[in-house]
């Protein structure tokens, strides 16, 4: 009986009429303001950053001078949105609570997500609009967005906060526009992928044998439109997982790719989830990620040594050059033993690279997953709190308790 309900509510849910939700009517449903705003990259991609510009509450929603709200930019996780950031609402998301403290906050979408699927020249049914892997996020959307955002405010430099992806984003674009480290006030960097050698799961461990170089699989593979069946998948599995009898399963199969056994999702929120994430993205991000864990390196994507040559003149990719990254303040690294992506063991090699450049935060609770720094019950309390503290600290406005308690004393 229950599985025919299910394979019922597969069939029905493509002929129910779903008012759409975006990003800003996540957060106005709060009563925070929100705006839309659109840049265009070098390479004509439209892309989506939603702004909440100052907040409702307390003394901020009066004193809206640009002078004293610092922007600060939010970048998400691969084949996540900016959704990511406020699904845990007004009193545990970091977007409202950094309002709330008095900044311009700008949540950025990178090319090929669910708000950021539009080209000046290509449409999401070419294969031609999926032509970009991580070095395209990272050397183009990054700096594009920052620069955007700086223009818009009138100001000099910002902070930055990125999750997975948004890391990996980040420290290409420092790397490859060393003028940016002068843009950044303070960055803070959750469950940060970099080199992804010991990478865990069923995704590196199945998809480098298949996908770790460049064969006609992967070439076949790499641009393929997959954008409605990310809308299907996302759909059904939204309304499969509200059933009560499903729901420990879609969370074990989620922990089952990020860090098995986390007891840390907030699982009410696991609807919402699943009706915002996967959020949209090419196949050759993916393949650029089990291109560094074949390779063990951090460098551009590998299109063979053909296209190789034509790009980079070598017949390899080129490696970034982490002494580039140095922001004007040590990056904040915050990490966690059962995350299978940002592997303790690759964290320790960035550790040595970077030195001084970086300070990093080990999560004291053991079962902590990839997914937890985004969506934990318990991340308000855990990270964001000290997040907060620490851009406080650096902006001179007081702040009256280390909120930095969730952490290590030793981190390696």
């Amino acid at each position: 009986m229950q599985s025919r309900f299910v394979l019922k509510t597969i069939f029905l849910f493509s002929l129910n009429i779903i008012s759409a939700i975006d990003t800003c009517d996540r957060i106005t449903q709060h009563g925070y303001p929100c705006q839309t705003h659109r840049l265009t990259t070098t390479d004509g991609y439209i892309l989506t950053v939603f702004r909440i510009p100052y907040s409702h509450r307390g003394k901020t929603r009066n004193n809206v001078t640009t002078a004293s709200r610092p922007p600060v930019l939010l970048m998400n996780c691969v084949q996540c949105s900016s959704d990511i950031w406020v699904l845990l609402g007004p009193h545990n998301g970091l977007p409202f609570m950094l309002a709330n403290f008095g900044y311009d906050v700008w949540l950025a979408n990178a090319r090929g997500n669910v708000y950021s699927e539009k080209h000046i020249k290509f449409e999401p049914s070419s294969t031609a609009f999926w032509e970009f892997s991580l070095d395209e996020i990272g050397n183009i959307d990054v700096p594009a967005t920052i620069d955007y955002i700086l223009a818009a405010t009138n100001s000099q430099s910002l902070h930055y906060v990125g999750f997975s992806m948004g890391v990996t984003a980040f420290v290409m674009a420092l790397a490859s526009h060393p003028s940016y480290n002068q843009k950044i006030r303070t960055s803070h960097l959750l469950a940060p992928v970099v080199f992804f050698c010991h990478a865990r799961g069923p995704l590196p461990t199945l998809g480098v044998p298949l996908l770790g170089n460049n064969n006609p699989l992967s070439v076949r593979l790499g641009t393929l439109p997959l954008h409605q069946l990310v809308f299907l998948f996302r759909e059904v599995a939204s309304r499969i997982c509200l059933l009560p009898d499903y729901q420990s399963v879609c969370i074990q199969l989620l922990n089952f790719f990020v860090g098995w056994d986390s007891p840390y999702l907030n699982r009410n929120l696991l609807p919402e989830i699943l009706a915002t994430t996967p959020a949209g993205g090419s196949i050759r991000q993916y393949h650029h990620y089990l291109q560094l864990a074949a390779s063990c390196g951090f460098r551009a994507f590998d299109f063979g040594l053909e296209r190789n040559l034509q790009k980079y003149g070598k017949p390899k990719p080129p490696a970034y050059n982490l002494t580039n990254v140095h922001p004007k303040t040590p990056m904040e690294m915050y990490f966690s033993d059962n995350d299978f992506l940002a592997d303790t063991q690759d964290l320790y090699r960035l550790s040595e690279i970077f030195g001084k450049r970086a300070s990093w935060n080990r999560v004291k609770y053991m079962k902590y997953n990839h997914f937890d720094f985004a969506l934990a019950y318990n991340l308000k309390e855990c990270i964001y709190d000290c997040v907060v503290h620490r851009m406080q600290r650096y902006e001179g406005r007081d702040f009256n308790l280390d909120l930095c308690k969730c952490f290590r004393n030793k981190p390696f």
